[in-house]
């Protein structure tokens, strides 16, 4: 059962971690990372949040979102976090002590836009700053989740914030250094997972050392405690499946097709057109 797996790793993690364990998965905007995380997050025992960025905490405060979502923080405490101006890994650190505790297993989806991208709300520096800033009080667990970079632009484009500001040349920098992380991390296409959501997150799983509960399938549909796009998709439907590629024009093809980034990002993938 699940959650006698949970409480197994908890038990084990308390004996033999030296340092908390946590897990992050990585992901970029407009990548299929909601929808994936939503079927995560309905795993028994799993607390994560979403979105999670050391520059993030006035969008997605963690504190916040652990006392919203999972009662795992008094308001008091939210409260005196904001007071004191507690740190970002020291709320990260009171997070994970609390799961520890209720035999809970942390997992932070990252909010690398801000790392790769950037725009509009900061400058990418094309390093993860949530494992720079967590690495050293923490054992982190990674893996990451990849969309196809025609796919993940044309849906990017589609809101005029980075449509009117983030040019391909950019797109595909900040995809190019993203995608060599996630081959060193591990990763997971979203391709794959529209394919086969059982697979794709057993093998997520696997990777984040999470007991993989099969009852998320009843579950992520209605699962609303997450950040981002909540919809089915274009389908308009709760349904997990692949979509048509959209229509997308020779020149618009071409101005991605033709760039040594686009290739890079296909091979470190394993993406053909």
């Amino acid at each position: 059962m699940p959650s006698e797996l949970a409480a197994q790793l908890s038990r084990s993690e308390k004996a033999a971690a030296v340092k908390p364990r946590i897990r992050i998965l990585h992901q970029l905007a407009r990548s299929g990372g909601t929808v994936i995380c939503r079927c995560l997050a309905s795993m028994e025992n799993v607390v994560l949040l979403s979105e999670i960025h050391p520059l993030g905490g006035r969008m997605f405060n963690p504190l916040q979102q652990a006392m919203e979502w999972y009662g795992l923080i008094s308001p008091a405490e939210l409260e005196s976090s904001r007071i004191s101006k507690m740190t970002f890994a020291a709320a990260i650190a009171l997070i994970a002590q609390r799961c520890l505790d209720q035999g809970k297993i942390l997992l932070l989806r990252d909010w690398n836009h801000l790392d790769y991208i950037g725009i509009p709300f900061t400058q990418a520096q094309f390093r993860p700053a949530l494992v720079e800033s967590l690495q050293g009080d923490f054992e982190l667990i990674r893996f990451a989740s990849v969309r196809h970079p025609l796919d993940q632009w044309l849906s990017l484009t589609k809101n005029p914030l980075f449509a009117q500001r983030l040019g391909v040349g950019k797109y595909l920098k900040g995809v190019r250094r993203y995608s060599e992380m996630a081959k060193e991390s591990g990763f997971l296409r979203y391709e794959d997972f529209t394919q086969d959501s059982d697979g794709a997150l057993l093998q997520l799983c696997d990777a984040l050392q999470l007991p993989f509960d099969p009852a998320y399938s009843k579950r992520w549909s209605s699962y609303d405690n997450i950040t981002g796009d909540v919809m089915p998709g274009r389908s308009g439907s709760g349904e997990i499946k692949s979509l048509p590629r959209q229509d997308v024009g020779s020149d618009l093809e071409h101005s991605l097709t033709s760039r040594a980034d686009y290739q890079r990002i296909l091979d470190l993938l394993a993406y053909t057109d």
